[in-house]
């Protein structure tokens, strides 16, 4: 189910190719990009890893177990 929505300003040209796409394959813009963005960025398996972690409580982060991956870390942070 789509709960957000974010607006996104595009150039001219990115706007006719996101339009022509969207034709090509018979669906929405927003569908393109969603893909796009999924294809671009997938969840990666470390990452779901962390997210067990973080639900565990902060005392794993403060002694872990196994070294933190702090790239995973900050990049849990900016879902």
């Amino acid at each position: 189910m789509l709960t957000h929505r974010t607006n996104v300003l595009l150039t001219e040209e990115d706007n006719q190719l996101l339009t022509l796409l969207a034709t090509r394959y018979n669906t929405t813009k927003g569908d393109i990009i969603r893909r796009a963005f999924k294809t671009t960025y997938p969840l990666q398996k470390k990452t779901k890893t962390l997210a067990q972690f973080l639900r565990q409580g902060w005392k794993l982060l403060k002694k872990p177990h196994q070294p933190l991956n702090y790239k995973a870390l900050i990049a849990y942070g900016r879902h």
